[in-house]
């Protein structure tokens, strides 16, 4: 019995430590049960997390199969479901590939047991999409890989952007350097990081050198310091313009107009700048300049030409009648000769102030201009020693000019020829027919074989009182200049040192099938029909009423005198009241104060329609001396008034009507 109790002993403690075994299994499963809930759960939350982010995500062993992946890896792969995804080697999810990539991500971090990123073209080809993808080595607590976690992104949107960005690019680097202004990118340490074409052009460096040089290489003005502070004072909102000179590789300067602004370039801070050419606006800036210099001049010929006309008046008047009185032997005769002579020179240079007045305007008439050009020049070389050729197309075409006018701008450039000579020399004279495709010119052009003209004094040579002679007054370029612009012409000049210089002109032509007015003399006007006259004189000088009255009366007039507007219709409206009408008004056109010739010529127009009034100026600040038929006026005479000028014009008013 005592075998069979140790027997039951031993039966009863092995079932006590089944029991006790069972036992512990029973919470072993209860506690695996409790953690594959819990593993389940963190894999759902796992899950959960990598299909929130961007990009396939995948989990794999060290034989690639993927142990874990997000919705994003079948989808972009082109599977039903992650179920088959899962478990198959990453690569086998490509469609055509049998093998990892040697290039792939996790294959370059199993090998290096590094972190890789790298952007892959093997999606691009098998997907169409661009991606950059990251692999991470994954290791135990000793260090082994056991596999690797990739993360794949499509970067299709960032790979167009930038394309996009690049056409960009492109077109506006284009579209720069395409421009014709110069374009350049600064720094803050005063140099270029980029430029266009156009500045390499313009400056005459390579890029390659602009590169290396900043804005106080090329700038005439500034230097290094001055850019820096420039650059320093640059406002950040605004556009910064100011004017400066640039100096290009070969020396030649060009004047430009720089607008610069704070811009962002390559991520940085840098100064954007646009330089543009100038040099048409500087020149232009210099012709109103000019033109400003003229009206300067013309308000001072204004100012005084009225009163010195009026003095010249006098002496021409009394020097012509003291002449009608003396024998052509008397001793004192030739004296006087001369003194008309010297006036005349005086009379030239009045003329010559008023034509940069307002009323210098030509008194046009149609022109053959062949004998003119030819006889001016002919006359303006005598006692020279230069010689004169011409070639003048025998059918030129006729022109709208003022006569007068045309023969001083002759003259004046024939003098210059002749003088730019001193050792003798042949000058050209030419003119020709020119036709455009809408218009028709005369060019008449005089050229020299003397020392020509510098190159610095070429656009200056028309200002008035400009002269690089001793003895010159430096009006007759500009007289000749004003002269051809009021006749809507053009007037140019080419000159090369000791080469000779030659002076071009383009007037316009007639209008086909004009007519040629033909000048009246007085040999050819019928002397009988002419008879003692009434005439009445209106002028607010009374030196000048007194000589126009000698005069007339010489010719054998009856003479009477206004001082005033008012005064002059008061007379001619008595005489007519009274039967004493008179045959001829002259009057002035300026009378200081007062109503002038053209109000005078309307009220007496309204008295009597078939009034003859002749209009007489020294200084007209309007178009009415050129245009003295549309105010009324049947003649009309510039003073100083020569004798024999003031008989033809009474003779053509009495004899010709409406021409």
């Amino acid at each position: 019995m005592k075998d069979e109790d140790k027997t039951k002993d031993r039966l009863i403690t092995e079932l006590h430590e089944m029991r006790q075994r069972v036992t512990e299994l029973e919470q072993s499963e209860i506690a695996w049960q409790s953690s594959e809930e819990r593993l389940k759960k963190h894999l759902a939350e796992l899950n959960a997390i990598i299909n929130a982010l961007p990009g396939m995500i995948s989990m794999v062993d060290t034989d690639f199969n993927v142990l874990v992946a997000n919705d994003e890896v079948y989808k972009k792969f082109g599977r039903g479901s992650l179920s088959e995804v899962i478990g198959e080697p990453c690569y086998a999810t490509r469609k055509g590939l049998k093998q990892p990539c040697p290039q792939c991500a996790l294959v370059l971090a199993f090998k290096t047991g590094e972190s890789i990123s790298r952007i892959s073209t093997q999606e691009e080809e098998l997907m169409g999409i661009a991606t950059k993808s990251y692999a991470i080595p994954l290791k135990d607590e000793n260090g082994v890989i056991w596999g690797g976690l990739e993360v794949i992104l499509d970067i299709s949107d960032i790979r167009n952007t930038e394309e996009n960005l690049k056409k960009i690019e492109e077109k506006y680097r284009a579209l720069i350097n395409g421009m014709r202004d110069t374009v350049w990118v600064i720094d803050f340490n005063g140099n270029f990081i980029d430029i266009n074409s156009a500045a390499a052009e313009i400056l005459g460096y390579s890029r390659e050198e602009l590169l290396h040089m900043g804005p106080a290489d090329i700038d005439f003005n500034l230097d290094t310091g001055s850019i820096k502070q420039l650059i320093k004072e640059m406002p950040l909102e605004h556009v910064q313009v100011f004017e400066t000179t640039h100096i290009t590789r070969n020396g030649r300067l060009i004047p430009v107009e720089i607008q610069s602004c704070i811009v962002k370039y390559q991520g940085k801070d840098a100064i954007l700048s646009i330089g543009r050419d100038i040099t048409d606006r500087k020149q232009a800036e210099k012709e109103r300049l000019k033109l400003k210099k003229m009206e300067s001049v013309g308000l001072l010929a204004g100012g005084i030409a009225h009163d010195f006309n009026n003095l010249l008046m006098g002496l021409f008047g009394n020097i012509e009648l003291a002449k009608m009185f003396l024998p052509a032997d008397h001793k004192s005769y030739r004296f006087l000769e001369f003194a008309l002579q010297s006036m005349e020179s005086a009379t030239n240079l009045t003329k010559q102030l008023l034509t940069f007045t307002k009323g210098g305007d030509p008194i046009k008439e149609t022109l053959s201009i062949a004998e003119v050009l030819t006889e001016t020049a002919q006359f303006s070389l005598r006692g020279s020693n230069a010689k004169l050729q011409t070639n003048i197309a025998p059918d030129l075409w006729t022109i709208e000019a003022d006569k007068g006018q045309l023969s001083q701008v002759i003259s004046n450039l024939i003098i210059n020829a002749q003088q730019a000579m001193p050792g003798g020399g042949t000058i050209m004279l030419t003119a020709d027919n020119i036709k455009t495709f809408k218009f028709r010119y005369i060019q008449i052009k005089v050229h020299d074989e003397g020392v020509g003209i510098a190159p610095q004094y070429l656009d200056k040579i028309f200002d008035p009182y400009f002269t690089t002679k001793q003895m010159g007054s430096g009006l007759g370029l500009a007289v000749t200049h004003s002269i051809i612009h009021k006749h809507n012409g053009k007037i140019t000049v080419d000159s090369a040192i000791n080469r000779g210089t030659t002076f071009t002109i383009l007037l316009p032509a007639s209008k086909v099938g004009e007519k040629i007015i033909s000048e009246q003399t007085s040999d050819e006007i019928n002397k009988e029909s002419i008879f003692p006259l009434h005439i009445m004189v209106l002028d607010d000088e009374e030196a000048v009423r007194d000589i126009l009255g000698a005069m007339l009366e010489k010719m054998g007039h009856h003479v009477s005198y206004a001082g005033t507007g008012q005064e002059a219709i008061a007379k001619y409206q008595s005489a007519r009241q009274n039967n004493l009408p008179y045959d001829v008004v002259i009057t002035d056109l300026t009378i200081p104060g007062e109503i002038g010739g053209e109000g005078v010529a309307q009220k007496i127009l309204s008295i009597n329609p078939q009034a003859k009034i002749i209009v007489s100026s020294g200084y007209a600040t309007n178009s009415i001396m050129a245009d003295y038929k549309a105010y009324g006026f049947q003649g009309r005479i510039v003073k100083p008034i020569r004798f024999l000028e003031l008989q033809n014009m009474i003779e053509q008013v009495l004899k010709i009507e409406e021409i």
